[in-house]
Parts: C-alpha cells; sequence; structure tokens
C-alpha cells in the first residue's frame, strides 16, 4: 500500500505545475463542439419514434441490471476480503513486511 501512496505524491507533484499553469489557447464552450460527426454533418436531429424509444429503454434496463450486478458481487467480494481480514488479521502489516 506504500508505493501507491507515494506514487499517487508523487504524482500530485508532478501535476501540481500543470494544474497552475495559464492555457496558452482560447477554450471553446462544449456546446460549440461536437463529437458526433453525423451530428455535425446534420445540423439538426430528428427525434425518435416510440419504437426507438422502446429499445433504447431496453437497452438502459438490461445495463442497469448488469450494474447492479456488478455491484452486488463487489460487496459480497468486500464482505469476504473484509471477513478474511478480521480473522487473520491485515497480512500487509506483518513486521517482516518490506
Amino acid at each position: 500500500m506504500r508505493p501507491l501512496f507515494r506514487a499517487a505524491f508523487l504524482l500530485s507533484l508532478a501535476a501540481a505545475p500543470l494544474a497552475s499553469a495559464k492555457p496558452t489557447e482560447p477554450t471553446t464552450p462544449p456546446a460549440a463542439t461536437y463529437t458526433d460527426a453525423s451530428a455535425a454533418a446534420n445540423g439538426a436531429t430528428k427525434p425518435l419514434s416510440l419504437e426507438e424509444q422502446a429499445v433504447l429503454r431496453v437497452h438502459v434496463d438490461e445495463l442497469e441490471s448488469t450494474i447492479n450486478g456488478m455491484r452486488k458481487e463487489l460487496a459480497r467480494l468486500r464482505e469476504e476480503e473484509d471477513a478474511r481480514t478480521r480473522v487473520i488479521g491485515d497480512p500487509n502489516s506483518h513486521p517482516l513486511w518490506p
């Protein structure tokens, strides 16, 4: 865990000058840029039909259920790790550990 903290500290020292630097180029507002080339070519987007909205809703629901499943799995793994730590202690806090 110490190398992680050391790396984060060194990274923060390296990024500090970048955070205080003044940008040399003028920034454009995010609304003025296009991320999709087809949207830039068309200029305007047409509204989605009810069928397309239903298909998108199904995809969103599937993604939400997948994310909820991953969260449950992560909570289970964290609980197992916490139980292991309670039983045997922290394996990284050994006196001979580098």
